[in-house]
């Protein structure tokens, strides 16, 4: 298959109801995410004052994704899948408790690890189902739809977090509970996902995947890179830098909103105009926000919520146009392993970033991580401008 070939088909009866509910079900997992994030990352600063441990526990989450990603097609399509969500859901609602119940730096690093495979593949298959049963005309529109459930949940999980604070067993539990309320869409009557039986699965088919399409996997990785960095280390760059430990965490909201108001504006766009010159103009506030952010940092300016609403709304914007791309540019048949392989991509992205940006926060305290994030907003500008093909 070339990569211009394109399969469409008639929408799928019913392709409405299977649509909105592998949306609840994501947005619901993504504020538990939304939450997680800044929770983990606050209490490991306050266990350790390490942004290396930070960046450590970071890469467990990446590591689980690049391993489970590949496979994610061939276990869809072997175990059924609404029983398998249900339990990657429920083993994560376990996991916020078992974070707080053994406070220790290695069980933390096993736990994220663990919760985040099935995690993985449940986001495999709710981007799968939703490419697949999205009309092409239509189908920037729905991803846009997807990604602002999916912040909406995120911001949701941010501004919980900004409530509840980091510290008591609150933000555990309310993470322990969002988690089972993900389980609730899963359990109503409707068509399920289709998984084609012979789903290509591992390194090698991923891999063949991947090839046909490499600006769209370096377009994956890079807003792995970033958003990981971003999510994970802006907010305690900005408590090292003397705001407020509540200013702080409402960072992630703003973040989180940023997506929720700008992703239909981008996935409208990317129904009428180039995608490609798209991603890259939204790639270019990976480069400008950290020296903005910066600068507002030097006077505690309010002004850098701005900053970071755009930064983190524009970035996630490169992962949507990605998975429009994806749905225009593969066999149905091959959908799955093509979202498996734009979701490895985005683990590997993931893993590579707090390797730089967490150390260097601790070497250059706190303005070290800026500079990480900086380099790491290169990644897709550099690779995009070398390659006008892909």
């Amino acid at each position: 298959m070339s990569d211009d070939n394109t399969s469409e088909q008639s929408p799928l009866p019913g392709w409405r109801i299977s649509a909105v509910a592998a949306i609840a079900c994501v947005s619901i997992a993504g504020m538990s995410f939304g939450l997680g994030l800044p929770l983990l990352a606050f209490n490991l600063e306050f266990m350790t004052g390490s942004g290396t441990i930070i960046a450590l526990n970071a890469l467990m989450g990446a590591l689980s994704t690049i391993l489970a990603a590949p496979f994610a097609p061939a276990i869809l399509a072997r175990v059924p899948t609404r029983p398998f969500l249900v339990f990657s859901l429920l083993y994560t609602a376990l996991s916020f408790v078992a974070y707080k119940l053994v406070p220790s730096v290695p069980f933390w690093m096993f736990m994220r690890f663990t919760s985040g495979i099935t995690i993985a593949i449940l986001f495999v298959a709710s981007e799968t189902w939703i490419i697949q049963l999205a009309p092409a005309k239509i189908r920037g529109r729905v991803l846009g739809i997807y990604s602002i459930a999916l912040a909406s949940g995120f911001g949701m999980g941010g501004l919980i977090v900004a409530l509840l604070g980091v510290r008591g067993w609150a933000p555990f539990l309310a993470g322990s509970a969002i988690c089972l309320a993900a389980i609730v869409p899963l359990l109503l009557p409707g068509p399920n996902l289709h998984i084609p039986e012979k789903a290509r699965s591992g390194l090698k088919d991923i891999f063949h995947i991947a090839t046909k399409a490499p600006r769209l996997m370096m377009a994956a990785l890079a807003f792995g890179a970033i958003e990981t960095a971003a999510m994970h280390f802006a907010p305690i760059w900005a408590f090292r830098a003397g705001y407020a430990e509540t200013q702080a965490q409402l960072l992630v909201a703003a973040g989180a909103i940023g997506v929720v108001l700008l992703q239909l504006p981008i996935g409208w766009l990317g129904d009428k105009y180039n995608r490609y010159r798209l991603m890259l103009i939204c790639a270019f506030s990976g480069i400008l926000a950290p020296a903005l952010m910066y600068a507002a940092s030097l006077t505690h300016s309010p002004t850098i919520y701005l900053v970071f609403f755009l930064y983190v709304g524009l970035v996630e914007g490169i992962y949507i146009l990605a998975l429009a791309l994806i749905g225009e540019r593969f066999h149905k048949s091959d959908m799955t392993a093509a979202s498996a392989a734009l979701i490895t991509m985005y683990g590997i992205g993931s893993l590579s970033s707090p390797v730089l940006v967490g150390p260097l926060m601790d070497l250059i305290n706190p303005h070290g991580a800026l500079v990480g994030l900086l380099i790491v907003g290169l990644i897709y500008p550099v690779t995009a401008l070398l390659r006008r093909q892909g």
